[in-house]
């Protein structure tokens, strides 16, 4: 009897215990984290609403960098003889084509050059004259020859003397095709005027077109073989000089996209690609410079504008981002708000990676295609800690 009782009250126990432990279990939600919003307070409120999307990214390395001229759309222009400039034809500022005239200048070796010139002219002339008349002679030779009126030898010696003059001719148009190219190397190219008179200037022009960006010399200056005197370049396209730390240069390839900051556009990045990673490390920064190359169609980059490079890594990877603005911080923790039916708006903490261009990754807590606030996440983050303090 004893024995029954006991059991009895062990089994009213345990069928208390069971009741008490499915009453204790916590609601499936958790109602101070979803907010409700009328239509209405949702257009007053500018809110939102965005697709969380999968995007290939790689992570990005931040370096400081310099806008610098693209060397090879700059000419740094100077004189190769020594001479006195007579006249500037443009200034500072100016925009210029390949083949302009620049400057004029006045040097002693252009009468040299001249004198050469018509010297060379005048031997070609004597030496045509002296094949004409060696032809003529060899011709009337062989036929003399013919009638047996001039012996085989005097025939042979007409005919070497018609060879020499017209190897003579050879060498003086060759003197002359000289005394031209130098000429030309002096920027004269009127190679019909033997006499050199329209021709005594020296024009000094620029190969590329461009900015005139420096004009160093003025009229009556007077220089020598190397001295500047005008720096021109294309500034539709510029180099940004990135300072890379040398351990993060394993990650780092040509050909790699870079995305280019600037102070004066601070929104507003310029896209470029990595054309040189440098094969020297700066001793006392032990970094690297990577030359990237950008487009500068608008003229908005200025050489020597200071400017941050984000540069992309090796490793791609598909990656779920939402816009920034979406992100509001809760409890010290990156939230968003997930749109659910009915107009109610569900925090959801997440975990965030990278950012760029807006974007930031989500690492955990939402899957691509979830639909979030975007622009006016802040006044939903108000209105759930507004009815959260209203429920305390």
């Amino acid at each position: 009897m004893n024995r029954t009782f006991v059991l009895l009250l062990i089994g009213i126990a345990m069928a208390s215990c069971g009741r008490t432990a499915v009453t204790s279990q916590p609601p499936a939600t958790n109602p101070t984290d979803v907010v409700r919003l009328t239509p209405e307070a949702q257009r007053n409120g500018g809110i939102a609403v965005a697709e969380a999307q999968v995007v290939v990214r790689g992570d990005r390395t931040e370096a400081p960098g310099l806008v610098a001229l693209d060397e090879g759309r700059t000419a740094r222009i100077g004189s190769f003889v020594q001479g006195i400039i007579l006249e500037t034809a443009v200034q500072v500022g100016d925009r210029v084509g390949a083949g302009q005239v620049l400057a004029t200048m006045h040097s002693t070796i252009v009468h040299d050059t001249w004198a050469a010139y018509r010297k060379a002219v005048a031997e070609r002339r004597r030496a045509e004259h002296e094949l004409a008349f060696a032809v003529q002679a060899h011709e009337r030779a062989g036929r003399l020859y013919a009638d047996a009126a001039l012996s085989l030898q005097e025939l042979q010696r007409a005919e070497t003397n018609r060879v020499d003059a017209s190897e003579l001719l050879d060498m003086a148009q060759t003197e002359v095709r000289r005394a031209e190219e130098e000429l030309e190397h002096l920027g004269i190219t009127n190679k019909e005027d033997p006499t050199g008179e329209s021709g005594e200037q020296i024009p000094v022009k620029t190969p590329v077109r461009g900015l005139v960006l420096e004009r160093l010399v003025t009229a009556g200056t007077t220089v020598t073989p190397g001295t500047p005197l005008f720096v021109v370049s294309d500034l539709s396209a510029l180099w940004v000089l990135a300072e890379v730390d040398e351990s993060l240069l394993s990650r780092i390839a040509v050909g790699h996209p870079v995305v280019v900051r600037v102070a004066a556009y601070k929104d507003e990045p310029f896209p470029g690609t990595v054309t040189l990673i440098g094969d020297t490390v700066n001793p006392k920064t032990r970094r690297v410079t990577v030359r990237c190359a950008v487009s500068n169609a608008d003229g908005r980059l200025k050489p020597e504008m200071f400017a941050t490079v984000l540069l992309a890594q090796k490793d791609i990877r598909r990656a779920v981002v939402v816009p920034s603005e979406a992100i509001q911080s809760i409890d010290g923790s990156p939230t968003v708000f997930v749109s659910e039916p009915d107009n109610q708006f569900r925090a959801q903490r997440i975990k965030t990676g990278s950012e760029a261009d807006g974007l930031v990754e989500v690492l955990s807590g939402l899957r691509a295609g979830d639909r979030v606030v975007g622009n006016g996440s802040f006044v939903v983050k108000s209105e759930l800690l507004r009815s959260s303090s209203a429920g305390e």
